[in-house]
């Protein structure tokens, strides 16, 4: 699987790098292990850590615990495809989950579960299908992502978000647009790159193409009232080091990232 958005989460939405070790040309695999977001919002600085652990003699992911009271679970079927991921939210008691079904190895649908939590053991209680996203597909990249959320005791089907993405001739995503189907209100986002490789991009993860930590030297929001400006530095080995997204005069976002060299 190559490409999706979650929380973008996305959105947490990770990938596999090779490093050029010269002169041997020997390919090392730097792994993220780490990634520190520090916001700060006029007078106010809050933090956010977020640790990835892997599966034992593997580079698949098997959890990810954030700061704020949430983990990420991550699991995988017989031809190590991502299947489930689970994302606790310990505060609000609640798990979301989000259930893959392939059409060879592409993703044709993602099922959406939500959970109530048990307030003492943080047992899941009940099981709600909360809806669906259904990928259309150009080649291996995910163009369109359509998504329904199912309501009213499980009776009514609302079609309520569609996301269409372009890339450039490398794969890397250039352009998100996002409708909302109800109010026709779109979002447009585009983004530009260097030569640097994406360390999230091989990982399995719920749509890579625009992570917290990628190659990106831009990034512009249009029809915003603030000033957006996106600036990269990268590491000895040419990963991203620290990303520092400004939203007008008061807002920004610092991301710091760590690796394993492998």
């Amino acid at each position: 699987m190559k490409t999706f958005s979650l929380f973008s989460i996305a959105a947490l939405f990770f990938t596999l790098v090779a490093c050029d070790s010269a002169p041997e040309e020997i390919e090392t695999i730097c792994l993220p292990v780490n990634m520190t977001i520090t916001l700060v919002q006029g007078s106010m600085t809050s933090k956010i850590i977020a640790d990835f652990h892997y599966v034992p003699e593997s580079d698949l992911i098997d959890h990810i615990t954030w700061s704020n009271h949430q983990t990420h679970y991550f699991e995988y079927d017989a031809s190590n495809r991502l299947s489930v991921v689970r994302i606790m939210k310990v505060d609000a008691k609640v798990q979301e989950e989000k259930w893959f079904v392939y059409d060879g190895s592409l993703v044709e649908r993602v099922d959406l579960v939500t959970r109530n939590l048990d307030y003492v053991y943080l047992e899941p209680l009940d099981s709600i299908y909360s809806g669906y996203v259904e990928m259309e597909y150009n080649g291996n990249l995910v163009i369109r992502e359509s998504e329904y959320e199912i309501s009213a005791g499980g009776h009514k089907e609302e079609y309520v978000r569609n996301l269409s993405y372009e890339y450039d001739m490398e794969g890397n995503l250039i352009s998100r647009i996002q409708l909302n189907p109800k109010t026709g209100e779109t979002e447009n986002l585009t983004m530009a790159y260097d030569k640097s490789k994406h360390p999230f991009g091989g990982l399995q993860y719920y749509f890579n193409g625009e992570s917290f930590v990628n190659n990106m030297v831009s990034k512009s929001v249009q029809e915003t009232e603030f000033d957006y400006t996106y600036d990269l530095r990268l590491n000895e080995y040419e990963y991203p080091d620290i990303v520092y997204e400004k939203l007008g005069s008061t807002n920004t976002r610092i991301f710091k990232y760590g690796y394993i060299i492998k």
